[in-house]
């Protein structure tokens, strides 16, 4: 693939708004992200593999620097069954995916936001072990397929929601547990290649700055605006994911 200064400039710009909203709500960077470089010549089974490598570290570190606000131990059952969900999901990637699964998904994605923004912030379900099996497995699939790895999301905001460190040490925590299978995955079944390696890099400058200025606007913003933030971002991912499907077929 051909990297000129033009395609450089869009990558940084698609990187840093990317992960300026991850900088402000934990996740949400494949919102911007997948469906403008799909605009180009990259393919899915480029794009997410790429997202991966900036996406690993960082998850790491906002666990990291959250870990005392959360329960790895509570967490570990529903790393499990993401990872089961993510196996095949991963299959489906190697082989191609239908546009008409990815509009379901962006639908569901969309229902589920909209019920976290117009339920009462006082509800809250105490969390059931069938659901979070499910949903779980529901969430690692989608994230070997797409690189969207959400609906745990939702049932964490459902169920476990106490402040923005507690949710984002969670919810990375998890992600990184996930992205490091998938990553070795992706190696070891030959995704990478020199140019993906080439796009990541010219990608980190981007991905750098957006971190740092969503995390520096999130530090002026109160619990109650960061979690309207999740609910919006969660929504516009399934938006994001929805129209994609529909319009561009992909």
């Amino acid at each position: 693939m051909e990297i000129t200064i033009g395609f450089a400039l869009f990558l940084f710009v698609v990187q840093f708004c990317s992960y300026f909203v991850k900088g402000l709500a934990g996740f949400g960077d494949p919102l911007i992200s997948n469906p403008m470089l799909s605009l180009t010549t990259m393919q899915n089974n480029q794009i997410t593999p790429m997202n991966l490598l900036m996406n690993w570290p960082l998850n790491l570190y906002i666990a990291f620097k959250n870990r005392k606000a959360f329960s790895v131990k509570s967490t570990i059952p529903m790393i499990v069954c993401i990872l089961i969900g993510m196996v095949p999901g991963m299959l489906c990637l190697k082989y191609a995916t239908s546009w008409v699964l990815k509009a379901l998904l962006g639908l569901v994605i969309v229902i589920c936001g909209v019920e976290m923004l117009t339920r009462k912030q006082s509800t809250k379900s105490s969390g059931n072990l069938i659901v979070m099996i499910l949903v779980s497995i529901a969430s690692g699939f989608t994230a070997g397929l797409y690189g969207i790895n959400l609906f745990f999301v939702a049932y964490i905001e459902r169920t476990g929601y106490v402040n923005r460190n507690q949710f984002r040490g969670q919810m990375c925590f998890i992600f990184f547990i996930e992205n490091t299978i998938r990553l070795l995955i992706y190696i070891f079944t030959g995704f990478y290649t020199l140019d993906i390696i080439k796009l990541a890099l010219i990608s980190a400058v981007g991905v750098v700055f957006g971190m740092f200025f969503g995390s520096r606007v999130d530090s002026k913003l109160s619990e109650a605006a960061i979690k309207r933030i999740i609910t919006i971002v969660f929504i516009c991912a399934g938006l994001s994911t929805l129209v994609k499907a529909l319009i561009f077929k992909i």
